[in-house]
């Protein structure tokens, strides 16, 4: 190719290229439309509310507030007692009555004394060192002493001195004829002034007795206008009377009741069968009485075996919570 033509060539695409690098227009960049920009917004927006909204529905319900406590304040001892508001509130709480046992029996009611039992010993006079023994007894009991036995007048001093209760064992008409009350002894026979002169001469051979009880006597105590002469003749000297029930038939005391003189029953023997076991089947038998009617009496003999059991019973007195007492203080 000539050599002008080359140059004449080459600037024209010489010039060619120039003119497109001079006088066209540089390109725009691309940018998103407004429009979409605000549409992806509202959508992330309302992404974010939807989850927000679904976790506040699976949330559980907060628990209710606990109220709170009130507020322990110590009682202002300075205020009386009688002045204080919740006192009457407090009164009739305690006055509500035990709920019915099933089938409608109440409970009985109940009391905050302690269950008393009396353990009487009939038949002393004879043998000075076994009444010795029993008053010995770690528990109050009460001697109960023959009149016109060999030793009658220093056991009844000797019980007063070691301060136990000591009261006439007053002997009795028995229903059998074959048994002997002993000396002294009251009968269906005699008037209303032998039975008073027979009382009066049993009861001077000591001074030291407080009540009585009969001996034997299952003829005598049946009879009602009998037992008001012996009774009258008791409350005149101020003695309290102990039935010892030798008869289911008795109306001793239901007679002394009527004349307002203090008197008791016997609830058991404790010896009418004298072995070991028996005996503390009877000690047992007195506690259970006490617990669930609250008092209880019984009667023993001045046996070997009937004083080793009661030393024993110390401890199952201590253990059940019986109050022994002696016979008077029984319903105190």
């Amino acid at each position: 190719m000539p050599p002008e033509k080359r140059t004449k060539t080459g600037k024209a695409r010489g010039g060619r290229k120039q003119s497109r690098q001079t006088d066209a227009a540089p390109a725009p960049s691309k940018r998103p439309p407004t429009s979409l920009f605000i549409a992806w917004a509202l959508a992330v927006t309302f992404l974010v509310a939807l989850i927000h909204f679904a976790g506040q529905s699976r949330r559980l319900p907060e628990p209710p507030a606990a109220p709170p406590a009130p507020k322990i304040t110590k009682p202002d001892d300075s205020v009386p007692l009688p002045q204080r508001q919740d006192l009457p509130a407090m009164a009739s709480a305690s006055k509500v009555p035990p709920a019915p046992r099933p089938g409608g029996v109440p409970f009985p009611a109940t009391s905050h004394r302690p269950a008393k039992a009396s353990i009487v010993i009939d038949d002393l006079g004879p043998d000075l060192e076994m009444a010795k023994q029993f008053a010995s007894l770690p528990y109050p009991v009460t001697l109960s002493v023959l009149p016109y036995q060999a030793h009658s007048r220093e056991i009844a001093e000797m019980a007063h001195l070691e301060g136990r209760e000591v009261i006439l064992h007053l002997p009795m008409e028995p229903l059998s004829a074959s048994e002997n009350p002993g000396r002294g002894a009251l009968l269906v026979s005699m008037s209303g002034d032998e039975i008073r002169r027979n009382i009066k001469a049993a009861l001077d051979t000591s001074p030291y007795f407080d009540g009585v009880n009969n001996h034997m006597g299952s003829r005598m105590t049946q009879d009602e206008r009998i037992m008001n002469t012996i009774l009258s003749e008791l409350k005149a000297r101020d003695l309290f009377f102990i039935d010892s029930m030798t008869t289911n038939k008795s109306k001793g005391w239901k007679v002394a009741q009527e004349l307002k003189v203090p008197n008791l029953k016997r609830d058991i023997f404790l010896d009418d069968d004298q072995s070991a076991d028996a005996i503390r089947s009877q000690i047992t038998r007195l506690v259970k009485i006490a617990g669930v009617r609250g008092t209880a009496l019984a009667i023993g003999h001045p046996h070997k075996t009937t004083l080793r059991s009661l030393q024993e019973a110390a401890a199952l007195f201590r253990q059940e919570g019986i109050d022994m007492v002696a016979a008077r203080d029984l319903n105190k």
